[in-house]
């Protein structure tokens, strides 16, 4: 059936193919931890879109503020004044939004940390009463 010269050349067969398996299967591990880390040390965060919104609000009125004092200056006339009141009044209220919008989020996530450490914090309370010895009261052992 098999020859011992047979035996030896599969066997040779067999452990090249483990070796070359363990080298992609560490080239596969070192490509991971590569790209874990790379992800890790990204340090851009995409703003969110409430600041875009704001961003682009707040380019657009400054841009018709910018044209109504120039028409206004160019042609000595007071008709763009509309739109210059207009444009101040709406970057007021959307900043003033935004404002409270990011107040209402920060004191929320600031309440949900605040409850999480104290959840941990009477976790370890508990870890720790159940690793002392209750004392006893000398009041007691003699009562």
């Amino acid at each position: 059936m098999w020859s011992d010269r047979h035996f030896n050349r599969e066997m040779e067969r067999v452990e090249r193919e483990k070796k070359q398996c363990d080298r992609e299967k560490e080239l596969f591990d070192k490509r991971l931890e590569v790209k874990m880390v790379k992800k890790s040390m990204r340090t851009f965060k995409f703003p969110t879109t409430t600041k875009i919104i704001m961003a682009f609000l707040l380019a657009n009125c400054s841009a018709v503020e910018v044209y109504s004092m120039v028409v206004m200056w160019k042609l000595q006339n007071l008709d763009a004044l509309y739109s210059l009141i207009t444009a101040v009044i709406t970057e007021s209220i959307s900043f003033a939004v935004y404002a409270a919008k990011s107040y209402n989020e920060t004191k929320q996530e600031e309440i949900i940390k605040l409850e999480r450490d104290k959840m941990s914090m009477e976790e370890a309370a508990v870890d720790n009463s159940e690793e002392e010895e209750p004392e006893l009261n000398p009041e007691e052992a003699m009562g």
